[in-house]
């Protein structure tokens, strides 16, 4: 009869043993889906040191002109894990579908959002830009920055007409003369700057704005890969780490990457706080680009939509909970 108890005993060490290790089991490879700027230098770097390796991941990345294109490619075709996006694109894939959550804000900048014009075709401040073509990628944080700019400098959205084009083409648009201002983000701000020396000129926003940058994932995604998940937030979060601790490096590691000059990297840098963080900031930024959407009839919808479902903090809150500080 001990015979049979300990054989029984046994077996049943052995099954819980075994799941448990597949329980553990995480996936191998995660494909990550980046905007092809500044803002994800906690991944450029993270991948240059080895960071993921080193946690047990394999992760390939793919790049996009903009957060939004690295967004719609992540919904629509379901061949990226994980993508990197500000607050707009969400907001407008918001109306419509719920089936993503942020997992972390991996940066967020005040200026790093600009409004740049050909001072040459007489603009020089801000009310001048009324009646001209003005330079964004629909959809975009660009979009919502020029709102908030026209609207502190007393201008609309009517007072302009808005063309719609790819960030990495704005500055050669400005420079051909198919737009008079651009509204977006760096490098692209200085590398217009660097094409139109002195006839460019930044026209200063002050502080309307705080842009944020998130990691995105399906949530799909979320409940069949928890475990993957965490383990990709900790090589992040040493990839932030290092972006905090080793300045010079660290540029020289985004710059390669984007294959920018170092000097425009570095012009740029102190303009981004390197954070990885999840806090009650977000849903202030979401409800108003939403209200702000609702209210130009940029879209059908009539309600702000519930973003604490769109917000995943299990995994962040393993690695590190004392950077969630979301009220629940």
């Amino acid at each position: 009869m001990n015979t049979i108890k300990l054989f029984i005993f046994l077996c049943t060490i052995t099954v819980l043993l075994t799941t448990n290790l597949y329980a553990k089991e995480i996936k191998k490879e995660i494909v990550i889906g980046c905007e092809n700027s500044v803002l994800p230098s906690a991944v450029w770097v993270a991948k240059s040191k080895g960071y993921f390796r080193e946690e047990g991941l394999n992760v390939r990345i793919k790049e996009f002109d903009s957060g939004r294109d690295a967004l719609v490619s992540m919904l629509r075709n379901r061949d990226t894990d994980i993508c990197t996006v500000s607050q707009t694109p969400i907001v407008f894939h918001s109306f419509n579908r719920d089936d993503f959550s942020i997992i972390g804000t991996m940066v967020y900048s005040y200026n790093d959002i600009k409004v740049l014009v050909r001072q040459d075709k007489g603009i020089k401040k801000p009310t001048d830009l009324k009646g001209r073509k003005l330079g964004i990628t629909k959809g975009s944080a660009g979009q919502f920055y020029l709102n908030l700019f026209l609207n502190y400098n007393g201008l609309s959205g009517s007072d302009v007409d808005e063309i719609d084009i790819n960030a990495p083409e704005l500055p050669h648009a400005l420079a051909d003369g198919r737009v008079d201002a651009i509204s977006t983000w760096e490098p692209h701000i200085m590398s217009a700057m660097k094409i139109l020396g002195e006839k460019a000129l930044h026209l200063p926003g002050g502080n309307i704005f705080r842009e944020d940058f998130y990691f995105v994932v399906n949530k799909s995604f979320i409940k069949d890969n928890p475990e993957a998940l965490k383990v990709f937030l900790k090589a992040i979060e040493r990839g932030e780490k290092f972006l905090q601790e080793n300045r010079d490096e660290s540029i020289t590691i985004v710059s390669e990457r984007l294959k920018i000059d170092k000097e425009i990297v570095t012009s740029v840098w102190d303009d981004f706080d390197f954070k990885l963080i999840l806090d009650q900031s977000i849903f202030i930024s979401l409800e108003a680009q939403a209200r702000w959407a609702i209210h130009d009839r940029l879209t059908e919808k009539r309600e702000v939509p519930n973003y604490l479902d769109f917000i995943y903090m299990d995994a962040l809150e393993d690695v590190d909970p004392k950077v969630v500080t979301i009220i629940r």
